[in-house]
């Protein structure tokens, strides 16, 4: 009986353990995979609502005659929007690329913009970074990013700050080592951003750079638009 009872007890133990590394490696596994799993699930929901049904909002299939107003963006005041990527997303200014801490907690939040680099309402480079994924375990941010290598020449990014809207067009998709960082000493003849990230997603190998130019005589103002339609 003894015997038996130890035998009961080692397989409840083996039993157990199973147990446990199974549900350490979900953990892992949504911890790891579930920043990229929303972005892409997002995505390809916004995409069918566009493609398929031609519409922008879940509610007005369900509610067809009622017209629901689109909002023309999240965050107005400082923000980036790619309606390719049914990207929407806050921006942090003022932010140094090669302080850790500060690009790391800035990153849990949304885009950084690199300190020293320009504003959207001034000529020259403005440079914005971000995460596609990240492998480390220890270290997990948000994959806004993890969309940007389907953007191609001609694609439109929304800028938004202080209220208002600067449009840009794609005009040119690299992939460079970490360490170029060459595009930053370039002349731009028209106000140009570039938007980073880590390439291939979920590793550190090279970085994705995506350039756009300033379209001309685009700024809107988004509470401007709010007065014309209040009256």
């Amino acid at each position: 009986m003894q015997q038996f009872l130890k035998i009961i007890s080692a397989r409840l133990t083996l039993s157990l353990l199973s147990l446990c590394f199974f549900l350490f490696f979900i953990v892992v596994g949504i911890l790891t995979y579930g920043p990229i799993a929303g972005v892409e699930l997002h995505y390809q929901y916004n995409r069918v609502l566009h493609q398929v049904f031609h519409a922008h909002d879940l509610r007005s299939l369900i509610l067809p005659t009622i017209h629901f107003e689109i909002i023309t963006a999240q965050h107005p005041e400082f923000g980036i929007v790619i309606p390719k990527l049914y990207l929407d997303e806050p921006v942090l200014f003022n932010i140094d690329p090669r302080n850790p801490d500060e690009y790391k907690a800035a990153l849990k939040k949304g885009i950084a913009q690199a300190a020293g680099t320009a504003f959207p309402p001034y000529a020259g480079l403005g440079y914005y970074f971000a995460h596609s994924s990240t492998p480390d375990l220890r270290n997990q941010y948000n994959a806004v990013f993890y969309l940007l290598g389907k953007l191609e020449k001609g694609d439109e990014v929304d800028l938004w700050y202080q209220n208002t809207k600067y449009e840009y067009l794609v005009t040119d998709k690299v992939v460079t080592q970490p360490d170029d960082l060459n595009f930053l000493n370039k002349t731009y003849p028209l106000p140009t951003v570039v938007l980073q990230t880590c390439w291939p997603p979920g590793t550190t190998l090279k970085r994705l750079l995506i350039f756009a130019e300033r379209r001309v005589r685009t700024e809107i103002n988004y509470r401007n638009l709010e007065k014309d339609h209040q009256t």
